[in-house]
């Protein structure tokens, strides 16, 4: 298995301006749409949205590597079974 950061992206979202909880409802639909050992890239509109979605990950069992790019905060998440 690879990790999340050296995975290239199967599919890219973005989590911006969305209330709670639909960004959470949005991370799920996101996850739904790659296969197990996929990643999902997220772009997140900020650091309260991103510990949230992080946590959502991690509670559902999936790897999940926050990196900041360019001033913006990105999640991959990486589907695990």
């Amino acid at each position: 298995m690879q990790s999340a950061s050296s995975a290239s992206a199967n599919k890219e979202i973005t989590i911006e301006r969305i209330a709670c909880p639909l960004h959470v409802l949005a991370l799920k639909k996101g996850l739904d749409a790659i296969e197990n050992d996929q990643t999902l890239k997220i772009h997140v509109g900020g650091a309260n949205v991103s510990r949230e979605l992080t946590a959502a990950c991690q509670a559902l069992g999936h790897g999940v590597e926050q990196i900041k790019q360019n001033q913006e905060l990105i999640l991959l998440v990486q589907k695990q079974a």
